[in-house]
């Protein structure tokens, strides 16, 4: 078996997630894109329309993806549902706190970790995308390059081009399979976990702490770290703040 027919097998292990979706026509011609493309796994959350029917009829044979789809009151249910073990995140501008990464590029990194972990890809709103904390969640931030004078793209265009190119990469499995990714439950627990250690030891800014938390979210979600390292962190903060109980 080629490479690119071993990472095929792995796209069962994303799950799409459409966030606040408005238009029954967008979210129709996003399943005729998965089922094109070999993806079966759809969250729809918080979303903006109820017409079901017209997206059924956009989605024609792919009807079956939508009705399968859970419909989650919040990104938050939609993420603890899916269980990712890796989030992508999706932009179509520049953002002041990423550095997205083409997905020409990010493909081959994707479909390489959904050899040995769940992917969560989260699509955005059409008319705003995911909002800054919303990204915050994401370990990786991708986006669609384009030559003319609009730099976004329509939801379910984004989401084609975007499925085509995990579709096609065949980068070889170099990860550890044994090196399981931390859990979006686990790396929020790490996180608040962290957010009580830094506020006992002063660390946070007073008047602004998100921003501080935002980059120490950033800085580890680029390790991308595992179960284990999670518990390791968590064990330095259970020490810590031991250490400063009487503070």
């Amino acid at each position: 078996m080629d490479g690119r027919k071993m990472s095929l097998q792995y796209l069962d292990r994303i799950t799409i997630i459409l966030h606040r979706p408005a238009t029954p026509e967008n979210i129709g011609s996003v399943t005729r894109a998965m089922a094109n493309t070999g993806f079966s796994r759809l969250i729809i959350s918080s979303p903006e329309t109820e017409d079901w029917r017209t997206a059924g009829k956009v989605a024609v044979s792919a009807a079956g993806i939508l009705e399968n789809a859970p419909k989650c009151a919040s990104l938050s249910e939609a993420l603890s549902m899916a269980a990712p073990g890796f989030i992508v995140g999706t932009t179509g501008r520049d953002r002041k706190y990423w550095d997205p990464v083409e997905i020409i590029e990010a493909a081959p990194a994707i479909l390489s970790r959904a050899a040995f972990t769940d992917i969560a890809l989260l699509f955005g709103p059409e008319n705003t995308g995911l909002s800054n904390g919303e990204l915050t969640l994401c370990q990786m931030v991708v986006t669609i390059p384009s030559a003319g004078s609009l730099s976004s793209y329509n939801l379910s265009h984004a989401v084609i081009l975007t499925l085509f190119q995990i579709m096609m990469a065949a980068a070889p499995d170099k990860e550890n399979p044994h090196q399981t990714p931390a859990s979006f439950n686990s790396l929020e627990g790490m996180y608040t976990h962290v957010e009580e250690t830094l506020t006992k030891a002063d660390f946070l800014w007073e008047d602004n702490p998100d921003h501080m938390m935002h980059a120490v979210r950033s800085f580890i979600n680029r390790a991308t770290p595992t179960e284990e390292e999670v518990k390791m962190v968590r064990g330095v903060c259970r020490k810590l703040l031991w250490q400063m109980r009487d503070r």
